[in-house]
């Protein structure tokens, strides 16, 4: 491979990359600002009834699926480096199918298992009212468990086709519909049908089946317009597509590896959920304390954390195809070079974001959700920020080890990380209160990360030594950053926490003023040129030629 050529891949596959993280940056964005008007709605002592659902929702999601989206990106992407696009049509048409009727039949499973789910879920102290709101909020989640397979059906082709832009844009339509139904339909039966507040909750959850929807439809448009080519492009094929039974042997030897890390995956919000609230009431904490610190943590937390988590999830997506291509063409050292890229990439981006999360944590809480309960929202905001960073990197650690043939290995480290939260949380939380259900999260996320990054190093050759120095540098980029934040503290500036619109305006400025610092001290030390390739002044005028 000619160096142009070389440098034309880097630049697909982290333009790629970058272009799916966009479109999870804007979903989860809009996501973000939703939670302001929707938890004065629902109010806070609701939000367990929204959180708690989504929580086994996922893992059923994940085995209605069947780790297929991921197995057909892969191997579509392999046989259209093959040529063989009848075999590409097959797995199409195979794929949706089956997730058609299995997210069908989960549907139906979690309507029969709500009730004891939502018993389990808030313990022995709850009410009737409480389990019975619960289930019914299992039961709504329940249509978009089979609407949602049928999404993931359109988006893993297209995936392994590396339409990334349509995966990206289909994202941001399925959120700006859920959300405009979840406040459009909250407003209307509280405010001006005066129902309870729970029904807030309850329009929010059947809003997450009308986002699906709405972008099915939006993947048929783009299917009517670019299905055709590839389909003639089958039938002019000589060659015979593969048989369907080895074509099904290869989605579920693919995919079943993938379900079962996304169900590790989920271990440390399945054990939150599962043992949060009676952990804490039996430390001695109130059950309406305990429920409300749960829904702080697993949405509020959650929603400012997944900021960074969008560059794990954009480069989980933009590295299959990539990786698949060159383990098919055996070009090891592209192979290497991603891995390096796709780690630098998410820190150089993640790292200063989750830095100002934790540092900033108390100005950002209260701008984002108010005064009410701000101390504990702060200190469990200030935690997070550091789950945060190393939940970025394990998803991508797993989508390399699952797209290198590392399956079996992959999730028996997630088996691992899942035994490190078991044997973590009760001791940490009884040691340091509830801010150790976060701790326990980090030690299994570490460990998974630890693990992962050791296997690919050995199988294929890997190294980190350049990576972690520009982790050093990027340290030094967020002491930095953190040497102006002391300075403007020391200079008698502080927060006004007491108006939220004169607060955020205040964190922009001391949040711009700290990223400008950030940028310019890494720039020195020529990280971000290193990360993307290009100098600081092609970095500058790209931005510019954007706006």
């Amino acid at each position: 491979m000619s160096t142009e050529t070389s440098s034309r891949v880097k630049q697909s596959f982290l333009a790629g990359s970058l272009t799916s993280s966009a479109g999870v940056f804007l979903a989860k964005a809009i996501g973000l600002f939703y939670v302001i008007p929707f938890t004065a709605l629902a109010g806070e002592k609701n939000m367990i009834f929204y959180s708690a659902p989504y929580t086994y929702y996922n893992v059923l999601l994940q085995i209605s699926s069947a780790g297929l989206p991921y197995a057909i990106a892969a191997i579509v992407a392999k046989y259209v480096t093959r040529n063989d696009y009848k075999t590409v049509m097959l797995i199409r048409r195979l794929s949706t199918a089956i997730l058609s009727v299995s997210g069908f039949l989960m549907a139906m499973v979690f309507i029969l298992i709500s009730k004891p789910l939502a018993t389990a879920i808030l313990g022995s102290q709850a009410t009737g009212l409480d389990i019975s709101q619960m289930r019914t909020c299992f039961m709504i989640l329940a249509i978009a468990l089979f609407l949602v397979p049928i999404l993931y059906s359109y988006r893993g082709f297209y995936q392994g086709m590396k339409e990334l832009r349509v995966y990206a844009d289909s994202q941001v339509l399925e959120q700006v519909a859920r959300v405009a139904a979840l406040l459009g339909l909250g407003y209307v039966t509280v405010r001006i049908l005066r129902f309870n507040s729970i029904w807030a909750v309850y329009m929010a959850i059947l809003a997450t089946s009308i986002g699906a929807l709405c972008a099915i439809l939006f993947y048929s448009r783009f299917d009517r317009r670019h299905i055709g080519a590839i389909a003639r492009t089958a039938r002019a094929q000589e060659t015979p597509a593969v048989r369907r039974n080895d074509i099904l042997k290869e989605l579920f030897a693919f995919g079943l590896p993938y379900l079962f890390a996304a169900i590790l995956g989920n271990s440390q919000t399945l054990i939150n959920t599962n043992f949060f609230v009676p952990t804490m009431t039996k430390l001695g904490m109130q059950y309406d304390t305990a429920t409300l610190i749960y829904g702080i943590i697993e949405v509020q937390c959650d929603k400012l954390t997944s900021i960074p988590q969008v560059l794990g999830a954009g480069f989980s997506v933009g590295i299959v195809p990539y990786m698949t291509t060159a383990l098919e063409t055996r070009n090891m050292k592209d192979l290497r070079r991603y891995v390096r890229e796709c780690l630098d990439t998410v820190l150089y981006i993640g790292v200063p974001i989750c830095f100002c999360l934790c540092v900033l944590s108390r100005p950002i809480y209260c701008v984002m959700y108010g005064n009410a309960n701000l101390d504990y929202g702060a200190q469990a905001l200030s935690y997070a920020a550091l789950l945060a960073i190393v939940t970025t990197i394990t998803p991508v650690c797993s989508s390399m080890m699952m797209t290198l043939h590392l399956r079996k290995e992959s999730i028996f480290y997630l088996l691992i990380g899942f035994v490190v939260k078991c044997a973590t949380f009760y001791p940490v939380i009884r040691m340091i209160g509830y801010p150790g259900a976060i701790i326990s999260s980090v030690l299994c996320s570490c460990t998974i990360i630890y693990l992962c990054l050791g296997k690919i190093k050995n199988r294929y050759g890997a190294t980190y030594g350049q990576t972690v120095v520009r982790l050093f540098k990027m340290i030094l980029g967020c002491m930095a950053m953190n040497g102006v934040f002391a300075l403007i503290e020391l200079a008698g500036f502080t927060f006004n926490t007491a108006s939220r619109l004169v607060c955020l305006g205040q964190l922009a400025l001391v949040g711009i003023a700290g990223m400008i610092v950030y940028i310019s001290v890494t720039a020195a030390m020529k990280v971000p040129q290193a990360v993307f390739h290009k100098s600081m002044k092609q970095l500058i005028g790209g931005v510019f030629r954007r706006r």
